[in-house]
This record gives structure tokens, C-alpha cells and sequence, in this order.
């Protein structure tokens, strides 16, 4: 056991190696975001400490004394008031009131209104931390060496979103394809750090780069044929059009985010349909091609269901505020499902499926003629 831990260990040492490197020159790279897309608003967000109660401010708002904690004002103290936000969010001031000790945001102004500071926020970076930990830990006791380099294909997949594709992006790249020049950068990175090099791993790209380009080519059809508005039933969308103007390809984003968001799915499709071909060439070796793709097809059907769904249900799960609003104002189904909010959703969703689905084929037939000789025994029809 030890010496296959050690041979498992020096087979994943380059990989390894290979993706902490990859990290490193992500961190150390240059910011690309162009300096006039970063719009002066007046306003900065710190995170600070209470270090003591200064009672209430002219309004009445529980007035504290805030220690600022990071950045280049570290140490300096500053007065903060509680920003109520009942009038805007029902139940947002129903949360604990703050103490002495606790970590907050402090949202302060600096425009023409300028001198107001308000804690806006706990500081909740520490509770994502653990929640990050334990899911590190989990990923490694299960999936032990592999499962080790799935985080750091994990940790280089969010960098290129981070560094490359957002603030190019804002540079005005073109939403698709960018979408689809960094989700295969995404794909070939995390299969190689996470299957190796080899024929399956081959597959799986091809695969997955056919099914992003269909996904891509229809996500961009059918939005065009529901003629939605600039704003596509988003409000993160209406906050950046005063800010960034027609810089950014604004109905262009909502393409990008159904290609990205069907790829994390298309890798785990294409992966196991190529391993299934595998598996089968080697339970088999004489069989024929195109027997091969048959028993790998029925894989490929049972694995289509389940990935559909799971799908189908994280879009629902999103969206289940939403459904309940339209719900509660009793409108018809039909009217529900043309307003724009719910139709962008749907496009998504099935678009994405569609492409998923059409991974299962396209990565089966790449897989079996990389996989499976070609050869064809006597009784077989040509």
C-alpha cells in the first residue's frame, strides 16, 4: 500500500507543481481592468472592529466608535452610525444588535454628501473561511491525492474568471467569445490537473469544446428570438448600465453566464462518457466500435437524466423567491412564464441542457474513435 501511495504521490507531484506555478503567475499578474472603467462613486466600503458605544446621532441611529482593521487607513478610528435598512428590506433589522468587539463594514461616503459612515454589515469573511475549510478538508480525506488537485484546478478555474475573463470583459472583449475562449482555457486546465494526459482526457476536451460551441450558437439564437430588453430581467444589469455605458456588451453577459454556467456540468458529463468508453474497450477488447458505442450510449442515457434534473432544480432553487412574488400576485402561468425575468431563466436553463445532452453523443463518438480500433470483424456491416 505504501508503494502505490508513492507511486500515486510521485505521479501527481508535476501536476501539482504545474498548477501551483500556474496560481503564482495568476496572483502576480498584472491588474487588466482598464483604470476608466473603475467609476468614482464616492463611496468605500472598510472593515473595522467596534471598539465603543458613542450612544445616538442626530437622528437617533446607535452611533459606535469603529477601528479600521485593513488597508492603508489600518488603525485609524473613525464614528459610524447603524444604517437602518427596514424601509428597504423588511426584516433586514431584525438581526442581533452590535457590541463592543464585533467585526463590521463600514460604508462610507466621500462624494458632495461626503463625512457619513455607516456600518452597514457583520464582517462575515471569517465564517466563509471555515465553511471553505471544511469543504477543503471533506474534498481531500474522500478524494485524497485527486481530490488535492481538484483544488487547485478549483483555485485556478475562479482565478482565470477573476483576472482574465471579468476585467476583460469590462475592456470590451466579446461576451461569447470570451466565454467560450475561457471556458476552454477552464476545461483543458482543471482535466489536465485533475485526469492527467491521455486519450480520455482527449476525449472529454473535444467533447466538452463541441458541446460549448452548441451551446454558445443557441444561447445566442434563441435570446435574439425572445427579444429581450438590455436589461434581460437583471438587476446587477441595471446597475452597470449608468455606470459603464456601452462599454460592455451588455446582452452579450447574459450568453456568457449560460456558457459558463452549463460548463461545470459538461466536464463531469464528458469525463465519465469518455472513462465509460474506456472501461468498456478494456472489458472488451475484440469488440467492435461500434458495439462499444451502443453499451456506452445507455450509460450516457442514465447519466442524462440525472444531470438534467440536477440542473433543472438548481435554477428552480435559485428562482423560488421569485416563483413564490408570482405566486402570491396570481398570475397566470402562461403571463408568468413570458415576463422577461422568468423567460431569461428559462433560455438558460434549457439551452444548457441542451448542450449537456448533446455532450453524451459527441464525446462518445470522439472517444470511441480515439479509444476503440477501427478494425471491423467479418460479420459486421461496413
Amino acid at each position: 500500500m505504501d508503494d502505490s501511495f508513492g507511486r500515486r504521490l510521485t505521479a501527481s507531484l508535476p501536476a501539482v507543481g504545474i498548477g501551483l506555478l500556474l496560481l503564482a503567475g495568476l496572483w502576480l499578474m498584472p491588474d487588466l481592468t482598464p483604470t476608466d472603467a473603475i467609476p468614482v462613486v464616492g463611496q468605500e466600503s472598510l472593515h473595522g472592529r467596534i471598539i465603543e458605544p458613542l450612544g445616538a446621532d442626530t437622528t437617533g441611529l446607535p452611533l459606535f466608535m469603529v477601528e479600521v482593521l485593513d488597508g492603508p487607513e489600518a488603525g485609524s478610528r473613525i464614528q459610524a452610525a447603524v444604517q437602518s435598512g427596514g424601509a428597504v428590506l423588511p426584516g433586514s433589522d431584525e438581526r442581533p444588535p452590535y457590541e463592543v468587539g464585533d467585526e463590521v463594514v463600514v460604508a462610507r461616503y466621500t462624494g458632495p454628501a461626503g463625512g457619513a459612515a455607516f456600518i452597514t454589515e457583520p464582517w462575515r469573511v471569517p465564517a466563509l473561511g471555515m465553511v471553505a475549510l471544511v469543504f477543503a478538508l471533506v474534498v481531500l480525506v474522500v478524494g485524497g491525492l485527486r481530490g488535492a488537485r481538484s483544488l487547485i484546478a478549483l483555485a485556478l478555474t475562479l482565478g482565470v474568471v477573476i483576472k482574465l475573463v471579468v476585467p476583460l470583459l469590462l475592456r470590451g472583449f466579446d461576451p461569447i467569445l470570451l466565454a467560450v475562449g475561457g471556458g476552454a482555457l477552464v476545461t483543458v486546465v482543471t482535466l489536465l490537473m485533475t485526469e492527467g494526459w491521455g486519450r480520455v482526457t482527449l476525449s472529454a476536451l473535444l467533447g466538452t469544446m463541441a458541446a460549448l460551441g452548441l451551446t454558445a450558437g443557441l444561447a445566442a439564437l434563441f435570446t435574439a428570438a425572445a427579444e429581450f430588453t438590455a436589461l434581460q430581467g437583471n438587476e446587477e444589469i441595471a446597475f452597470l448600465i449608468p455606470i459603464i455605458g456601452d462599454r460592455v456588451d451588455l446582452q452579450g453577459i447574459l450568453l456568457a453566464a449560460t456558457v459558463f454556467g452549463a460548463l461545470g456540468v459538461l466536464d463531469d458529463v464528458t469525463v465519465t462518457q469518455a472513462a465509460a468508453v474506456e472501461q468498456l474497450h478494456r472489458a472488451d477488447p475484440i469488440a467492435p466500435r461500434r458495439g462499444v458505442i451502443t453499451r456506452a450510449m445507455r450509460v450516457g442515457r442514465s447519466h442524462i437524466a440525472a444531470t438534467v434534473n440536477t440542473l433543472m432544480l438548481a435554477y428552480l432553487g435559485a428562482g423560488l423567491p421569485l416563483l413564490l412574488l408570482f405566486a402570491l400576485g396570481g398570475q397566470e402561468p402562461m403571463s408568468v412564464l413570458n415576463s422577461e425575468i422568468v423567460a431569461v431563466e428559462v433560455i438558460r436553463a434549457l439551452v444548457g441542457s441542451i448542450g449537456i445532452v448533446a455532450a453524451v453523443p459527441l464525446t462518445t463518438l470522439v472517444a470511441a474513435w480515439l479509444l476503440v480500433p477501427g478494425h471491423l470483424p467479418a460479420d459486421e456491416p461496413a
